[in-house]
């Protein structure tokens, strides 16, 4: 039979096309129990395949979509041999015993150790792919057939350029999304995405009638970083609306495509692709390099400024907590234990007035880098808030905007704030309500457990167990809760994703400030027993940190490498495969996109920044009372900035990118967190018994008016740094006003 290759027109589907372009066996969902289909996985299983040209094989990118979006139609090239023939004549010859006996060999593999590096080497990087967005197992071929026809349509000027594909770990389709450099120049145009200018005048929003003063725009593959193509992609999928699917009676038209979809079960990930070499080196330099300055430029250019802001945060923060955690531990250690009253009743007072000082200073110094950071990554001058793009989750109705002129989803403002007040404000109070009772109810049970433990002198130790309870029950009480905030949130229908995780952080905090504070509140000023303070302080901190790291950090990744093993072992036959790197054409591979989609997604940073936002109020609070406060939350961040980088390398999702001037919302909680220390650490002063150590003589009424007096002076103090040290550092306002003079100056000689 000749060899010899034709062009046929065809009529084919699209689990056909995807079958073959995937180069896995798929079976159709309403043949799973066909015997030769059973056949074939067992073959694959063994890497036995029957042979076929290496160029037999179908473009994706190729399909036209008919306007009934039912069939798809392809130029295929077909071997005159007939493979498909050929591969059941050969499956006919297997007998199920031979494929066993062959599987039984390949079962010893399963020995090696566990471990993502063999599968990412075994992994083929996807070509022409930035974006990866997945259906769900469920989805059937002509719901696929119409999101794609949207996708790509080209009536509303962007048009994506999609490759089909199947994912046989997960038995479902996926598209592998790309942008041509023409519709991500005029998706920047729309977003207004900064870019260097020619002749040093510094960063510009890019204009599509401008392009040519825009700095390296004749290179169309190097323009865009990798992180702002998978950002514009991300804007024109968040254009989409639904539209011609009666079929689909879940779905409301002209509401949002991704998010409906995702909403109702249809999609499952959306997510940008890693990129392996970037990724690599920041696995080196980032994550194993645990005394080394982070790389914050490499963080912002790969993951976006609002991940690379976080990083910067934490890590001012702690190198901030140095010089607390340096002075407390040796008054703590040196001599802390070894003093008389009145002495150790002054260094009460000097370690109060050394909390507010090093607060303010921290506080002031992280405006002035957090600018500096802006500057440098260009989001210091953004945008007004109507200008910006709505979250992907935001619903509404369809009008033409008062500003833009724009087709835009609205959400009547009446509405929001009648769920707020009704509905989010009662729930809120009801679940403060039971965290007050079941806090209290917990600090009763420790002192019947203690009194039981010295009545029947048992190990001193054993009463830490009443305390570890405490900080288990308010680790439960804040998922609890944050599922519940989650939900009023989304009730709520915020159109920003900055309007949307300010409620959000408003409502968590104001429940963590209550639930993960009341008992030390109630211990130090109802109880006013400072050495049991001490305790709990001590044990909350180390605890709260513990099962936060394996949460969040050891658990997931725990998981992740069980959904690597299963891929591993179904392609492979083995948990791990070797160290070679994979052959396309030969034994059965994966591809990066299909590995990812095992990873668990990022749901930003919101969590971290709580969790170090409770730690903040633990050591500005009550370190007075417990010096080594500062010390604990240093040791514990060094780890925390490495483990949360390991985070986003190995364990999540790579997100989109997001640009943001600073830590929003984040800042005044910290502000009025600073205002809370100040009254805290007066009244630590006042009722902790130090004043009447100090001067014995005088009366209550005069203690009080020392506290408020005390108090006074601290926040004048701190308000007096506020103003002397300014937000903005002098050379950043002088650069963007020489920025500024140089773009007129451009302007106003292209005018001429």
């Amino acid at each position: 039979m000749s060899n010899a290759i034709k062009t046929q027109k065809k009529t084919i589907g699209l689990h056909d096309i995807c079958k073959k372009n995937s180069k896995i066996p798929i079976t159709n969902p309403g043949h799973k129990s066909s015997k030769i289909d059973n056949q074939m996985k067992s073959l694959e299983l063994l890497s036995i395949k029957p042979e076929t040209d290496p160029d037999n094989s179908l473009t994706c990118s190729n399909i036209s979509v008919p306007s009934n979006a039912t069939e798809l139609t392809e130029t295929s090239f077909l071997d005159k041999s007939n493979s498909a023939e050929s591969s059941s004549l050969i499956l006919d010859t297997f007998s199920q015993s031979s494929a066993s006996k062959l599987i039984r060999r390949k079962i010893p593999r399963a020995g090696h150790l566990m471990t993502p590096r063999h599968l990412w080497i075994q992994s083929i990087p996807p070509k022409a792919c930035d974006v990866v967005l997945t259906f769900t197992k469920t989805t059937d071929y002509k719901t696929i057939e119409w999101v794609k026809s949207l996708i790509v349509d080209e009536s509303n000027g962007f048009s994506l350029s999609v490759n089909v594909q199947y994912h046989s770990s997960t038995d479902s389709y996926c598209f592998y999304l790309t942008a041509s450099f023409h519709v991500l120049m005029k998706a920047a145009q729309d977003v207004h995405l900064p870019k260097k200018i020619i002749g040093g005048g510094g960063l510009r929003e890019f204009i599509l009638s401008e392009m040519n003063i825009f700095e390296g725009i004749e290179d169309h593959s190097n323009f865009f970083t990798m992180q702002e193509r998978q950002t514009l992609i991300l804007y024109v999928l968040n254009t989409l609306r639904v539209q011609n699917c009666d079929w689909l009676t879940e779905l409301v038209e002209s509401q949002p495509l991704i998010s409906e979809c995702m909403s109702n079960g249809i999609i499952e990930h959306l997510f940008p692709v890693h990129e392996n070499k970037t990724l690599k080196w920041l696995r080196i330099i980032w994550v194993k390099s645990f005394f080394s300055l982070q790389p914050l430029d490499k963080v912002c250019d790969y993951f976006g400024v609002k991940v690379a802001m976080y990083f910067a945060w934490i890590g001012h923060y702690t190198g901030s907590l140095i010089y607390p955690a340096i002075a407390y531990s040796t008054f703590w250690f040196g001599f802390g234990r070894q003093l008389d009253q009145w002495t150790e009743g002054v260094w009460f007072v000097v370690l109060a007035f050394m909390n507010v000082l090093w607060l303010t200073v921290y506080l002031e110094t992280w405006k002035r880098y957090c600018a500096e950071l802006a500057y440098r990554w260009a989001t210091l001058d953004q945008r007004h808030q109507f200008l910006l793009q709505p979250r992907l989750e935001f619903k509404g109705h369809p009008r033409i905007s008062p500003i833009t002129g724009k087709a835009e989803l609205w959400y009547p403002n009446w509405k929001r704030r009648l769920f707020s007040y009704f509905v989010s404000a009662p729930i809120i109070g009801l679940c403060l309500a039971v965290v007050f009772v079941l806090t209290i109810l917990q600090i009763k049970l420790q002192d019947w457990w203690d009194s039981y433990i010295e009545t029947n002198e048992y190990p001193t130790y054993l009463s830490y167990i009443s305390k570890i309870m405490l900080a288990l029950i308010i680790a439960v009480l804040d998922d609890i809760y944050n599922i519940i905030a989650v939900w009023l949130n989304d009730c709520e229908n915020y159109r920003l994703d900055t309007e949307y995780e300010n409620q959000l952080i408003i409502k968590v905090t104001l429940f963590q400030f209550v639930n993960s504070f009341l008992s030390l509140f109630y211990i130090a000023f109802y109880l006013q027993d400072q050495e049991r303070l001490r305790t709990q302080l001590a044990v909350l901190l180390i605890t709260r940190q513990l099962i936060r790291n394996i949460k969040e950090s050891a658990l997931p990744y725990v998981l992740e490498q069980i959904r690597f093993a299963k891929i591993s072992f179904d392609l492979f036959g083995a948990l791990t495969p070797s160290d070679g790197p994979a052959k396309p054409n030969g034994e059965r591979v994966v591809s990066q996109p299909e590995l990812e989609c095992s990873m668990f997604k990022f749901d930003g940073t919101f969590s971290e920044h709580l969790e170090i936002f409770i730690q903040f109020g633990y050591v500005v609070m009550f370190s007075s009372a417990f010096p080594l406060a500062a010390l604990c939350a240093f040791l514990n961040n060094l780890i925390e900035i490495r483990s949360d980088a390991f985070k986003m390398c190995y364990v999540y999702q790579r997100p989109f990118g997001q640009r943001i001037k600073d830590i929003g919302m984040w800042q005044n909680i910290m502000e009025v967190m600073g205002f809370i220390a100040v009254l805290v650490n007066c009244a630590l002063i006042g009722l902790s018994g130090q004043v009447h150590r100090l001067l014995p003589d005088m009366t209550a009424i005069q203690t009080v008016l020392l506290i408020v007096a005390l108090e006074h002076i601290m926040l004048a103090f701190r308000c007096a740094l506020s103003c002397l040290i300014p937000d903005v550092p002098q050379w950043i306002a002088t650069e963007m006003a020489k920025t500024e003079y140089i773009r007129r100056e451009a302007a106003s000689s292209k005018s001429q």
